[in-house]
């Protein structure tokens, strides 16, 4: 019997230990002013309800006193904390996390990587990095969470800029392991990899930056994470990899489990017809959320 009731007992902890973060941007929260769609607030309430996230990196969050308030009253035990700053476009981003198992214990926005080597500006540039230091109460572990969004196309001076966004967040995470002490991170977010599936300059520089950081990514293997037109008005939308979660190895307490949602999984990341994705991709984001159980 007492062997039994500690089987039992462990079990309870490895549940509670449970850990799962991941990444969605959510286009354009909550109206899109360039295909005039407004999010379809009860299908993210779903996806999210769905992913069951510990911590999750949230982007492109245009209004964000209305997505607190969404969160507030569709999602029950979760606090979303937003950037000030969202770049030329007004695309904030921060966390949505579950106040039950962790505790978020300092946030702040980093404008480096908005206009790398010019003046810091709030509202210009590309997007902040969102920085939360992170406690999980299970285990009092503290880890930081960063999200990103970083510069977005396949011209030469976008791959080029976010080469010099990769070096950022390398010396930022450097910088506050250094400081503070704590050698966790993960870093989520849309990286905008455009030339990740072509192996090209993205995939290169992310993975040297990854090697260089001991970390892992845990989106290495998964087949997509977006669609859009593919360049052809075909009526064929095609799949991309633009959304990463990276981690350090002690955050990862067992073999990671990691999975997209949304019309990704719908569809298995295949070519398909627009129609075909769903209202997910027509009333919620062309990115699809991708979540990873780390512990």
């Amino acid at each position: 019997m007492k062997f039994l009731l500690t089987l039992t007992l462990l079990a309870s902890t490895l549940t509670a230990q449970a850990i799962t973060i991941g990444a969605y941007n959510i286009r354009n929260f909550d109206y899109d002013e360039r295909s005039r769609v407004k999010t379809n607030k009860p299908e993210l309430a779903n996806i999210l309800e769905d992913l069951k996230a510990d911590v999750l990196s949230v982007e492109e969050i245009n209004n964000t006193e209305e997505f607190k308030s969404f969160v507030a009253s569709r999602l029950p035990g979760y606090k979303a904390e937003l950037s000030l700053c969202g770049g030329a476009h007004g695309q904030r981003l921060g966390f949505l996390y579950n106040t039950a198992s962790v505790e978020l214990l300092s946030f702040n926005e980093d404008l480096a990587v908005s206009n790398p080597g010019g003046s810091e500006v709030c509202n210009s540039g590309s997007r902040p990095l969102a920085i939360g230091l992170f406690k999980i109460k299970a285990t009092n572990q503290k880890f930081f969470g960063i999200t990103v969004h970083l510069k977005s196309g396949s011209n030469d001076s976008s791959v080029y800029k976010r080469n010099q966004q990769y070096s950022i967040i390398r010396e930022t995470i450097q910088e506050l392991q250094y400081k503070t002490g704590v050698k966790d991170f993960y870093v989520a977010g849309d990286f905008n990899t455009t030339e990740f599936i072509s192996r090209g300059s993205d995939y290169q520089k992310l993975n040297a930056i990854v090697k260089e950081l001991g970390m892992v990514n845990l989106t290495a293997r998964v087949a997509c994470t977006a669609y859009w037109w593919g360049g052809t008005d075909d009526g064929i939308e095609t799949p991309s990899i633009l959304d990463h979660v990276l981690v350090t190895p002690g955050l990862l307490k067992k073999e990671p489990t990691t999975k997209v949602g949304g019309h990704c999984q719908k569809v298995s990341c295949q070519q398909v017809a627009e129609r075909d994705l769903g209202v997910s991709y027509e009333g919620v984001s062309d990115h699809c959320p991708v979540t990873s159980k780390i512990q």
